[in-house]
Order: C-alpha cells, then structure tokens, then sequence
C-alpha cells in the first residue's frame, strides 16, 4: 500500500459517522468542539478522595469560576452531586458526587469500553499493539512544531489565517501541558487537604 492509499483510508476511517457521532456522545464532545465539563466536573470529584469546594474546581479544570457554579447547578438538580457544608468551617461549602453521579460516570465508563471492544475486535493482540503504535507515532509526528510549520508553508495567506485559528502551536502546546497539569492540580489539592486535616486534628 503506497502513500496515497494509506491517506485515503486514514481520511475514509475519521468520517465514518459511526465512529464519529458516537465518539462525540462517548466521550463528551459537545456540537461546537468543546469538551463537556460536566463530565469531567464528575470525573474530578470521582478521582478525589475529599469533597471539593467550587474555586477548587475551576483551578483543576481550568475554567472560569462563573462556569463551575453554572454546572453544579445542573448536575445538582441531575441529582448527580449535592452540596454540603465544610465541617471545620459552615461558611464553606464543598460539592460532592453522589451514589447517582457514581453510577452515572460508570454507566459511561462501561459504554466506553464497549465502543473500544467492537470497534477493534478484528485486531488480535500483535495487531493491536502495532496499530496504536503506529498511530501514536503519526499524531507525535502531525503535532510536531517542524510538521506544523512545514504544513502552514504550503497553504495560501487565508488559509493560514484560519490554520493559525485553530490549530495554531501555542494552543497546541497549552492542550499538552493542560492535559499534564489536570492529574498534577488533583495530586496537589489532595496533598493540601491531607495537611490541613492533620492541622485541626492537632488543635
């Protein structure tokens, strides 16, 4: 199979609207590209082992405050979290997951994994293995700064305008270190509780 083959099937698998739809319905694709926060809302409180209260949230997630105090709202009157308050101080309120939100999240966890299963159950193993790593290879290579600015060069001034727009280094490079911050402003927070727990114990 030579280059242009190769393209043609990778372009063909991204817009299998099987695969696309559902994708974006597994896996909290809002219509707009956007990443549904109330999913991850649930998944932070999930992986917490303390209720957090909504200014720490936003800092996990990285979104304004505003929007966080939106979607407890919604997931609240779901049924999903409720509020509470901090035990050591009334004035604080903290948001926790409820046994609702739980088996909401592994209801979507348990979806997932069945999309994964159907969708690669002609891979054996060695199949499986190599085709991620190929993949993981491609994407390494695609999302290069050398690639980017290789691609930008070939395109005329409007289109790399709108390149710029939307796929543009900077971002990218904010996406990477996003996605690394997200599991490190969890670990910190929960080091933070587990002082400050032993603090009032003490007093």
């Amino acid at each position: 199979m030579d280059d242009r083959e190769i393209f043609e099937e990778l372009t063909t698998l991204a817009h299998q609207p099987a695969i696309w739809f559902v994708a974006r319905s597994l896996y909290g694709q809002r219509g707009n590209q956007r990443p549904d926060n109330s999913r991850r809302l649930l998944r932070v409180l999930a992986e917490t082992d303390n209720d957090l209260t909504a200014g720490v949230i936003a800092d996990i997630l990285a979104i304004r405050p505003a929007s966080v105090t939106q979607i407890i709202k919604k997931l609240e009157n779901d049924g999903y979290i409720q509020r509470v308050k901090d035990t050591n101080d009334a004035r604080v309120v903290r948001v926790k997951i409820t046994s609702e939100g739980q088996k909401h999240l592994q209801l979507l966890d348990n979806k997932q994994i069945d999309f994964q299963a159907e969708l690669f159950e002609i891979f054996d193993d060695d199949e499986r293995e190599q085709f991620g790593e190929s993949l993981r290879k491609l994407n390494q290579h695609v999302m290069s700064d050398a690639y980017l600015t290789n691609m930008r060069s070939k395109m005329d001034k409007h289109l790399q305008h709108h390149f710029d727009h939307f796929v543009d280094t900077t971002r990218l490079q904010k996406f990477r270190k996003d996605q690394m911050a997200y599991r490190k402003r969890i670990e910190e927070h929960q080091l933070r509780s587990f002082f400050d727990r032993d603090k009032h114990e003490d007093f």
